[in-house]
């Protein structure tokens, strides 16, 4: 998939197609909590993407960084659903093998994940275990985090399953990629 057919799926999966309608206020970038990490904050995402720089855009660590808080969404006065934008972007690049690789959030991202698809919820143990294989320093930095979160019954060490995972994975069916790495239309 070039990417065109990528562009193509961020507008029609993800309403990309809204960011036409952005008028560059700055409104999402004064409202994110964390567009001083961001290399382009989201206001400057958008105007790379208006320009055709989806690459750039997939490099970028600013979806990585976003914590899904809406202060954006929530402010745009053109209501552009920049949160979803930046979901869809993490998706796209994670597909297309332009994650930024010296970004650890990509890594977290697909632990959280294998292990909702997995056990059809979250468990912080399983997700650190996953995401510790790839950075074992930051796996031992959490562990006096994990001590006292087990001591106060806050960490269950082994993941719970719920009943229904076949069930599951077929409603989540419709959002995972094929084969190709391209998502169902």
């Amino acid at each position: 998939m070039d990417l065109t057919q990528y562009r193509t799926r961020l507008d029609q999966d993800h309403n990309g197609h809204k960011i036409a309608t952005c008028i560059q206020c700055g409104t999402c970038s004064g409202s994110c909590p964390l567009s001083n990490r961001m290399d382009h904050a989201p206001r400057e995402l958008f105007a790379l993407l208006r320009d055709g720089d989806l690459e750039t855009v997939l490099q970028s660590n600013t979806p990585w960084f976003c914590v899904s808080c809406f202060q954006c969404t929530v402010r745009c006065p053109k209501q552009i659903p920049v949160t979803d934008i930046m979901y869809g972007l993490k998706q796209i690049a994670l597909e297309a093998g332009s994650a930024p690789a010296a970004h650890k959030i990509p890594d977290l991202y697909r632990a959280f994940e294998q292990v909702v698809d997995r056990n059809g919820r979250i468990s912080e143990a399983a997700i650190m275990a996953r995401y510790g294989r790839r950075h074992p320093g930051d796996a031992v930095r959490q562990l006096p985090l994990a001590l006292r979160l087990l001591q106060k019954g806050r960490l269950e060490m082994r993941p719970a399953r719920i009943a229904a995972t076949p069930k599951l994975a077929r409603l989540l069916q419709p959002f995972q990629p094929n084969q190709s790495g391209e998502a169902p239309r």
